[in-house]
């Protein structure tokens, strides 16, 4: 009895777990599409997590693997204005979502 109960615990457990994968093979394509945009455009590469979570914001502004690129690049690219220059660095964003990846050669 005492496995027929933990067994079936051990399966409802399951089910939560499963409801929590959130990236399809679509949103794979799609992310690495606005990666490898983001690495033509400014020779930023974002993480996983960043476009998904820019992504998951659905910002009508940024609908595009392009725009999410030009986005993500405008954010991370250091402003030519001395009096933006001059304010406290902070944490880039798009759409709420902190910027975080690597400049890459």
């Amino acid at each position: 009895m005492r496995k027929l109960l933990l067994a079936g615990a051990l399966a409802l457990g399951a089910f939560p777990l499963a409801a929590c994968q959130t990236t399809s093979s679509s949103d794979s394509g799609t992310i690495t599409a606005i990666q490898q945009a983001a690495v033509a455009a400014c020779s930023f590469l974002p993480t996983v997590e960043t476009v998904a979570g820019i992504l998951a914001a659905g910002s009508g502004t940024v609908a595009t693997a392009a725009a999410i690129a030009e986005a993500i690049c405008a954010a991370v690219t250091p402003s030519t204005n001395k009096s933006a220059r001059l304010k406290l660095e902070s944490t880039p964003t798009v759409d709420g979502v902190p910027i975080v990846g690597v400049f890459v050669k």
